[in-house]
């Protein structure tokens, strides 16, 4: 249900909200989906009761009903569940930005995602928006930080689509079970992911690490294989070529 849920939305869906929504209903199978969506709506009529409302003056009320960002709570699994997010008023970059184009859209401004390299943005309107600090920020600001930290601005600015920000959830949330060791939880969440990027060889690594996590190599193989047919170069296809032979020859170790 989840998996046609998803695969009708990549078809179809533009808006963040719903892809996030998909997002809490795969990793906690309680989400409350339904409250989830009612909430945003009744944000976005709290927000827009004023009348007309400008995009820094959204961005000022949004924080105003307490939403910032998790603190040390960073790393937590719930920052990335749109309903626990919309009940705790805590979140991270990327839940607490789609809580912002939901409420933007909902108010008929245009608003997007940006895949910035530090961290996830937005934009309403004209206005560029940490959602993180639930406050605008500057291209200045934010070119002063890729020079400091040697980032090229190429792509740095890129618009982050519906599906993007999907694929970009269930990363963070497969990234931070795999750390924990739960290689299992990890694989479910990347099958998912494997219905939107089935080409991605980074992807098929990662699976491949959490297979050996495991204890499967004849997994690690497979998964490894599917990686050096989408390779974005001999170097590289060579260097998984190299995992192959080693993930081989721990097949005939493990008992």
């Amino acid at each position: 249900m989840l998996r046609e849920s998803l695969e009708t939305f990549l078809a179809t869906g533009e808006d963040p909200v719903e892809g996030a929504l998909i997002v809490a209903g795969i990793v906690d199978p309680d989400a409350e989906i339904e409250w989830a969506r009612g909430e945003i709506d009744r944000l976005a009529t709290e927000v827009g009761a004023a009348g007309n409302v400008e995009p820094r003056k959204l961005v000022e009320d949004v924080s105003a009903c307490g939403f910032k960002g998790a603190g040390k709570r960073y790393y937590e699994i719930e920052n990335s569940l749109l309903d626990h997010v919309l009940k705790s008023r805590r979140g991270i970059p990327i839940s607490l930005g789609v809580v912002l184009i939901g409420i933007a859209r909902r108010l008929g401004l245009e608003a997007l995602g940006v895949n910035f390299p530090r961290h996830f943005l937005i934009t309403i309107g004209d206005l560029l928006v940490d959602p993180y600090a639930v406050a605008p920020t500057s291209i200045e600001s934010c070119r002063a930080w890729l020079r400091e930290n040697k980032v090229s601005e190429e792509g740095a600015f890129g618009i982050a689509d519906a599906g993007d920000i999907v694929l970009r959830m269930l990363n963070n949330v497969r990234m931070l079970v795999q750390s924990r060791g739960d290689f299992t939880r990890a694989l479910e969440i990347s099958d998912y992911q494997l219905v939107m990027v089935p080409d991605s060889y980074a992807l098929r690594v990662e699976r491949a690490d959490a297979w050996l996590g495991l204890r499967a190599p004849e997994m690690v193989v497979a998964e490894l294989e599917q990686a050096v047919q989408h390779a974005p170069d001999e170097a590289t296809a060579e260097r998984l070529r190299e995992r192959i032979e080693q993930a081989r020859r721990l097949k005939s170790s493990v008992n």
